[in-house]
């Protein structure tokens, strides 16, 4: 072709063309987050919640987070665009989730070139395998604190405030150093959450009651973890229906008490349920032998500086059935 400008001008045209076949996925990875790429509402976003879940719990070293940011469907699988924040800065990364929810690939090889993708290649921390931790590693203070972030219809959330409330009824004394908070956001003065409006109104059912009729809180939730019905459990617990409604409806009692637990999740890099903070320290309690009352409390009493009585209580060895210790 004698016109060099339309060699040209023909070889956008075909990358064009391409890059619309492709639906803009795979060669523009580096504008993921953009306004070229907007969330599909076909794709549930507890599934891409749950992939940058176990990243954040799982792989990534102190100091590192990571927070959703789109998600898409590429070649029979999700494709999970998510920002990645440490000490060095900000960058955008890409990973790979099959769409029931049970594999995760931080990167990918391309099978006609042969090349690993690099924009797809999660951070050097994000493929290390996380070192566990033993009591001693655990920071201890004086009384120490075990806050369980949840939203109140994940399965799992509710299963860890079931080993909670199994914990504080068989050791009372170890009530004062356990706070369930809840993950969720503000929406133009609305609470938002995860699995919706109806979560969201629990989620913040819950806060209330934490806040404002703290002695009822242990005995709503054994109610609604069997039964998940907030009347029921309202009047079963003795709830003060009137105050209760008083703090949904009040912005400066409900939805305040709700962005205090929105802003330290954030601020500890919390994106699944359930995820515990002991002493201000993201804790697994697979560390100490699963999610199990037991596990759990060890856990707690790994968090004082002296240990009371209560810790020397057994639990016994009842465990979680297996594949159900995840997180949404």
């Amino acid at each position: 072709m004698d016109n060099p400008w339309k060699l040209i001008s023909l070889i956008f045209l075909v990358l064009f063309a391409f890059s619309i076949l492709l639906g803009f996925s795979g060669a523009y990875s580096t504008l993921a987050g953009s306004s070229l790429f907007t969330k599909n509402p076909q794709i549930p976003s507890d599934t891409a919640q749950k992939a940058v879940g176990f990243i954040n719990n799982n792989l990534l070293g102190e100091g590192e987070t990571t927070r959703l940011v789109n998600v898409t469907e590429e070649s029979g699988v999700y494709k999970i665009s998510a920002e990645f924040t440490s000490k060095t800065g900000t960058k955008m990364i890409d990973a790979y989730m099959t769409k029931d929810g049970k594999f995760l690939f931080p990167s990918y090889y391309t099978i006609s070139g042969g090349q690993q993708n690099s924009g797809a290649r999660a951070p050097a921390a994000a493929v290390q395998t996380p070192q566990k931790k033993s009591c001693a590693d655990i920071s201890k203070q004086d009384p120490p604190v075990m806050q369980a972030f949840v939203v109140s219809y994940c399965p799992y959330g509710t299963q860890m405030q079931a080993i909670l409330l199994d914990i504080i009824t068989r050791i009372p004394s170890l009530s004062q150093n356990i706070k369930v908070r809840y993950i969720g956001d503000i929406s133009q003065g609305t609470v938002v959450s995860m699995h919706g409006p109806t979560e969201a109104a629990e989620n913040l059912r819950q806060i209330c009651i934490r806040e404002e009729q703290s002695d009822k809180y242990w005995e709503y939730i054994s109610c609604f973890l069997s039964s998940q019905s907030s009347g029921t459990c309202i009047k079963k617990s003795g709830v003060d229906n009137t105050t209760l409604t008083r703090c949904i409806n009040d912005n400066s009692r409900g939805i305040a008490y709700a962005q205090e637990d929105f802003s330290l999740s954030r601020s500890f890099g919390v994106t699944a349920s359930p995820t515990l903070i002991l002493n201000n320290m993201t804790v697994r309690e697979s560390d100490f032998g699963g999610r199990t009352p037991e596990a759990i409390k060890s856990l707690l009493c790994c968090g004082f500086a002296t240990q009371p009585e209560g810790c020397n209580i057994s639990l016994g060895n009842s465990q979680v059935p297996a594949g159900s210790a995840g997180q949404c």
